[in-house]
């Protein structure tokens, strides 16, 4: 029995000292090697996340390049800097700057996905480091899931002897947004200022083409940007849409097609003509748009 233990406490002595020689043992300090058969374990890589949705906030208007126009003047490109700019526009050399109100974050197209719909202003340069107001203009910035892209038609617009917008909110309950502008009487003289209220519903509608269009939904179907005062009757005939391609304007009453100011948007689809129109018999005399073939 002594032997058996005296054995047995050698060989205890051995494994734990190693033995010398030509093939040393392994080093105590290093980690455990896995046993043949013993599967590894796999590496992990870093989890891809997808990326987060588009958000239109995010994207400072102070420093995109926009188009700015009237209803009367013709879009040009104003790369904005910290919200400012200088350039020519029309007969004026002048100031660009992003308009004072929040931009609002709507779902203008009703297609689930917040657009943005902000304005700018120009004024003229009179002086060195002086100058006078010309226009402001509301312009609907579209969001595709990606990116956020401008429509250059003029949404609303007030001007010098124009019309005055009072405020551009969200329509409550639907797509779109309402409009309270004031404008200039028929005839009458700028210092009697802008006094026919008017309130309109615009949302945004595609074509067939998929072409987007401003549109009046609310009183009833119309152009829904900007549009000339009436200026004289016109010999103009032929049914009025909403945009090109879509449904006809005012179908509870008859248009009259009246003159208004000259637009560029009359030079813009082929086929189709940019008119001014009043609701038959009405007593304000109130100026809604429209296209014609």
């Amino acid at each position: 029995m002594r032997r058996t233990v005296m054995a047995c406490g050698a060989a205890i002595v051995v494994l734990a000292g190693g033995c010398s020689g030509d093939d040393p043992g392994p080093d105590p300090t290093a980690p455990p090697s896995s046993e043949p058969g013993e599967p590894t374990a796999p590496s992990s890589s870093p989890s891809t996340a997808p990326d987060p949705p588009f958000d239109p906030q995010q994207v400072d208007l102070a420093e995109q390049e926009w188009q700015f126009a009237t209803v009367y003047q013709d879009p040009v490109d104003v790369p904005l800097e910290s919200g400012e700019a200088t350039g020519e526009f029309g007969q004026w050399e002048g100031k660009f700057e992003l308009g004072e109100d929040e931009p609002l974050y709507v779902d203008i197209d009703d297609d689930g996905d917040q657009d943005v719909v902000a304005s700018m202003s120009f004024s003229f340069e009179t002086a060195p480091e002086t100058y006078q107001w010309v226009a402001t203009t509301w312009f609907v910035w579209l969001n595709d899931g990606e990116q956020l892209t401008q429509l250059p038609y003029p949404l609303a617009g007030s001007g010098d002897c124009d019309t005055q917008v009072d405020s551009v909110a969200r329509a409550d309950g639907s797509a779109g947004v309402v409009i309270d502008e004031a404008q200039m009487g028929w005839q009458s003289a700028c210092a009697e200022g802008a006094g026919i209220e008017v309130t309109r519903t615009v949302q945004v509608s595609y074509d067939q083409d998929d072409q987007p269009w401003l549109v009046q939904t609310d009183p009833f179907p119309s152009w829904g940007g900007a549009c000339p005062m009436m200026v004289e009757p016109s010999d103009a005939a032929g049914e009025v849409h909403t945009a090109p391609g879509l449904e006809p304007a005012s179908p509870e009453v008859a248009p009259v097609v009246v003159t208004g100011g000259e637009s560029w948007l009359g030079d813009e689809v082929d086929g189709w003509d940019f008119v001014t129109y009043l609701q038959e018999e009405d007593p304000n005399f109130v100026s809604y748009c429209g296209w014609t073939q």
